[in-house]
């Protein structure tokens, strides 16, 4: 059991949670720019009649009106009776999964480590490239920045010494917001805040709380232990008395199967034509080769991902027989499936050039046939 003074490794992490502002809403925000500025409803239709079904996602115009996640789309009708210029959209999960994918793409190479969790949010570790919490400040306004430019989305950043206190960073300054808990800040930041605004106490935990007295993150930290794991359980009540003192040890966990590392690079002009993008790409595949022999890492599949000027992605990949950490063969494997997925994509205009190792085991201490040969087959 972690308890009240065990959390000091916190301060040797520096995890960012990354949030996208009302993603589908802002989706249609950016498909459509005369949607900015109007209320936007994106909505689940059942079907039934043109009101059933629940409200996705509002748009911050439309939350005025109090229209949000969750309440049926005839209560959120009512609330902007008066509104002509409201606007009631269905979902196009296709869509939105295309500007993630292209977010996500734009934020992954920022990461020592890179969890994705769902579709508008992610984890990142940075503890390796940013000194201190000052530094890693500047690197998520580069975040912020980079994801804008390359794809009109805006996010909200916490930046904290774990996953629980980052992901309640980012929800207190939206949207657009950037906010930094440093260690030395926790208890400060924390003490007054609703206990509810520790992620998984729902209604039902935060009622039952309020019933022991507990309405704040402070007062659940003076809470005795003991009488919390007779009221929830172990579990749950370590869970939150840990919680509540801004203790989180969950690591920024790899996402997917199998961890990759990858770099990708905005070109310096829109290209058509495999050639053009070939000295970005010798450098890019420099690059993620030397962060695998820094890991000491061997790889097995080569991955190009092309973002297009219109945020479409385009990726492909190709698998060796067997590992290897031989960058001749890494370079020529990258350069034939690049090939490729310009094939695919036409005379469609490349905006970013991405390369994704995968499939990773360690080669310490090995070497594969490929080696040995240089760029095989």
């Amino acid at each position: 059991m972690i308890v009240e003074g065990s959390g000091s490794s916190n301060a040797s992490r520096i995890i960012m949670h990354v949030d996208f502002d009302y993603f589908f809403a802002q989706c249609e925000e950016i498909r459509k720019p005369e949607l900015r500025d109007k209320p936007v409803v994106v909505c689940v239709f059942s079907g039934r009649t043109e009101e059933s079904g629940v409200v996705s996602t509002a748009n911050y115009v439309a939350r005025k009106y109090g229209v949000k996640s969750g309440i049926p789309i005839r209560v959120a009708k009512s609330r902007l009776a008066g509104v002509k210029e409201a606007m009631f959209l269905p979902l196009d999960p296709e869509y939105y999964s295309q500007v993630s994918k292209a977010a996500m793409s734009v934020i992954e190479p920022y990461a020592d480590s890179f969890e994705h969790v769902g579709i508008d949010e992610c984890y990142i570790d940075v503890s390796e490239r940013a000194a201190d919490f000052e530094e890693a400040r500047n690197l998520a306004r580069s975040i912020k920045n980079d994801v804008k430019k390359q794809t009109q989305l805006t996010c909200s950043i916490g930046v904290a010494p774990n996953k629980m206190l980052a992901k309640i960073a980012s929800d207190l300054n939206k949207p657009d917001g950037l906010t930094v808990i440093a260690p030395e800040r926790i208890a400060e930041l924390f003490a007054g805040m609703d206990a509810d605004r520790i992620p998984g106490i729902g209604p039902k935990t935060r009622e039952r709380l309020a019933e022991l007295g507990v309405k704040t993150i402070g007062n659940l930290a003076a809470f005795d232990l003991f009488k919390l794991i007779e009221e929830f359980g172990k579990k749950t009540a370590t869970y939150m008395h840990n919680a509540s003192h801004g203790i989180d040890d969950e690591p920024v966990v790899e996402s997917g199967e199998k961890q990759q590392i990858g770099r990708i690079v905005t070109l310096k002009s829109d290209s058509t034509e495999s050639a053009e993008m070939y000295p970005d790409l010798y450098e890019i595949c420099q690059s993620v080769f030397q962060k695998v022999n820094a890991k000491k890492l061997s790889f097995k599949t080569v991955g190009i991902l092309l973002i297009l000027d219109n945020l479409d992605s385009v990726t492909r990949s190709k698998s060796l027989k067997v590992h290897s950490s031989n960058f001749e063969l890494l370079h020529s494997t990258a350069r034939s499936v690049l090939d490729e997925a310009m094939a695919a994509a036409g005379r469609a205009k490349v905006r970013r050039l991405g390369v994704r190792l995968s499939d990773l085991q360690s080669s310490a201490g090995q070497n594969t046939m490929l080696d040995f040969m240089g760029a095989g087959g």
